[in-house]
């Protein structure tokens, strides 16, 4: 047996031996002794941490797709409507004739947001406050924070960064040419005959990548030599030369590509989040608008609850003065007026903190004049099923579907990894042509072609490194798989808590529409009572006025919290379009 069987067989028998497997089990061997060792001297015992051993299937052909495709909705009722009708210039609410903020208040500081909430509570033509203040209903809003939020604006940044990485990625596939020269001088002492010498070169090409590994190099070579002294020769150089190198094993095939699947691939992802994200940002827009206009009918309520208590007191002093009712009943409804103004001046506060909030999430300086104005919409509800609710959450969740996709790429990354594990087995070619020597770089002659070609292996001696990151990617793969599940079941909980979400503010408004009905009843009770002198002190009418307040409150922030929940269950559910043929709200999202 020669010499040369010998090699090929000792060859076959380490190429045949370390398989993938083989280096699996050999990580796992090292890494779980190292772990007990570890455990044994760190905290005396040893505690099961195996790693569970991994499928090392090859990954399905769809894994190598560029464009993962994308499950979106059909087109849907628009989430929200704007209902083309007549308004009649009416006041909504209780009407207010008198106004005694100039009679006696401690308001001066809010005297603004007070006309602008009673302005703004009726319909007809707009109340002048400020000259300069922007009036914003919900599209208004939704379309400046489009243009002007930061934290939008930041999201289209990181989407077109993203694209950019396609761009290079795609390009490092196309013909690349390059060009480069230079100029140098030589020379030498008594051994070199004191020879001198000005040489001028230069080069260009085109180096192309292969799909599936390797690279082809095409180049022109011209060099100029000017001899400085007569010891030096003139002449002239030319080479047109083309080179190749592919490999065969290892970094051969689809790896090559990788780069490019992934940044391609990645890009689908980030048109995904930035949806999302849209998707996300109008409904926290529309639900700090919704929360506004609660504030506003709080406002109302409480400057309501305030006028009441101004004529409280004074009816009660008309009583007191014709000795029908007690002086404590006369304190009992200043003091119910000194809350009353309190708890106004707060909700003043509160709405105007909230409404600084706001223009921050739009993009709004601070300093500019903002009113919210009321605008009449309809959130649409949804048909409600808790039960076929997950399986179209399954379906149109985007941030679902990216998961599941990067399963794929785990796959992809599994299989990449084992490649590395190949030996190097690399195929060689080339050729050039040039002129002959003392001719012109001009005159080139066939007969100095030359060729080559040959191959190249590098044997998997040491792979360690190699073996580490592919025991890497399997536990990484495992780890996708396991995300994918635990991102299904968080958007199953999502999804049917927006059912519930929606349910619950419809019962909450039917109970305080009641809550109101009745509180009301009650407060014209107390209020004939004690007009009538059939009641001898002002409790029932304070106490009355206290639960009218907070079932108004009530309603005003379920009806917001109804219209939230349906808006998040569009979301949750995977529903909400936002494209500007799905309705008023998604013409409001284009900028």
């Amino acid at each position: 047996m020669g010499r040369g069987t010998v090699w090929i067989i000792l060859i076959a028998i380490l190429a045949a031996g370390c398989t993938p497997s083989w280096y699996r089990a050999d990580a796992d061997r090292q890494v779980n002794a190292l772990i007990k060792d570890r455990q044994a001297k760190t905290i005396g015992y040893e505690p099961e941490v195996e790693v569970a051993t991994p499928s090392e299937e090859l990954p399905p052909p769809k894994t190598y797709d560029r464009l993962p495709t994308t499950d979106y909705p059909p087109p849907q009722t628009p989430a929200i409507v704007v209902p083309a009708v007549i308004r009649t210039f009416r006041a909504i609410g209780p009407q207010i004739d008198e106004d005694p903020l100039p009679r006696q208040s401690n308001f001066q500081s809010n005297v603004r947001v007070i006309r602008m909430v009673l302005g703004e509570g009726r319909l007809g033509p707009p109340v002048p406050i400020d000259v300069d203040a922007l009036r914003f209903a919900l599209f208004d809003s939704i379309s400046y924070a489009v243009e002007n939020s930061r934290a939008y604006r930041n999201e289209m940044d990181s989407l077109y960064i993203t694209a950019l990485d396609v761009t290079l990625q795609r390009h490092l596939f196309s013909p690349r040419p390059f060009a480069r020269g230079s100029l140098r001088y030589g020379g030498g002492q008594l051994d070199s005959d004191y020879q001198s010498a000005l040489t001028a070169a230069a080069e260009a090409g085109v180096r192309q990548r292969l799909p599936y590994g390797g690279e082809i190099v095409a180049s022109g070579l011209v060099e100029f030599v000017n001899g400085l002294n007569a010891s030096s020769a003139d002449g002239e150089n030319a080479e047109l030369a083309l080179q190749g190198t592919i490999p065969l094993l290892r970094n051969a095939g689809m790896i090559n590509l990788e780069a490019l699947i992934q940044s391609e691939r990645d890009l689908v992802y980030a048109v995904r989040d930035f949806e999302t994200f849209r998707r996300n940002f109008s409904i926290q827009v529309a639900s700090a608008y919704f929360r506004l206009l609660t504030q506003q009918s709080s406002i109302r309520n409480r400057y309501v609850r305030y006028v009441s208590s101004i004529d409280l007191t004074a009816r009660t002093e008309a009583l007191f003065k014709a000795g029908r009712i007690s002086a404590l009943e006369v304190q009992r409804a200043v003091q119910e007026q000194l809350t009353a103004e309190d708890d106004l001046n707060v909700a003043i506060q509160d709405y105007e903190n909230d409404l600084d909030d706001f223009k921050l999430l739009l993009g709004m300086p601070i300093d500019q004049p903002l009113i919210i104005v009321q605008q009449r919409i309809i959130v649409p509800e949804p048909e409600l099923n808790i039960d076929s609710v997950a399986d179209i959450a399954r379906r149109y969740r985007l941030d679902l579907q990216t998961a599941r996709d990067r399963v794929e790429d785990a796959q992809r990354s599994a299989q990449n990894a084992r490649n590395q594990l190949l030996p190097d087995l690399d195929l060689e070619v080339g050729s050039s042509i040039g002129n002959r020597n003392e001719t012109p770089a001009k005159a080139i002659d066939s007969r100095t072609l030359d060729y080559f070609a040959g191959i190249s292996l590098d044997l998997p001696i040491d792979r360690l490194p190699e073996r580490n990151a592919y025991r890497r990617a399997l536990i990484a793969l495992d780890q996708a798989s396991r995300d994918v599940e635990q991102a299904d079941d968080l958007i199953i909980a999502d999804a049917r808590s927006a059912v519930r979400g929606i349910q619950a503010a419809q019962t909450t408004l039917d109970l305080q529409l009641r809550g109101i009905e009745i509180a009301q009843a009650r407060l014209d009770f107390a209020n004939e009572s004690l007009n009538t002198s059939r009641a001898t002190d002002s409790r029932d009418v304070v106490e009355a006025q206290n639960s009218l307040l907070q079932a108004q409150d009530r309603y005003e922030s379920a009806t917001a919290n109804a219209q939230i929940a349906i808006l998040q269950y569009l979301r949750d559910t995977g529903l909400l379009r936002l494209n500007p043929e799905s309705g008023v709200l998604g013409m409001a999202m284009q900028r």
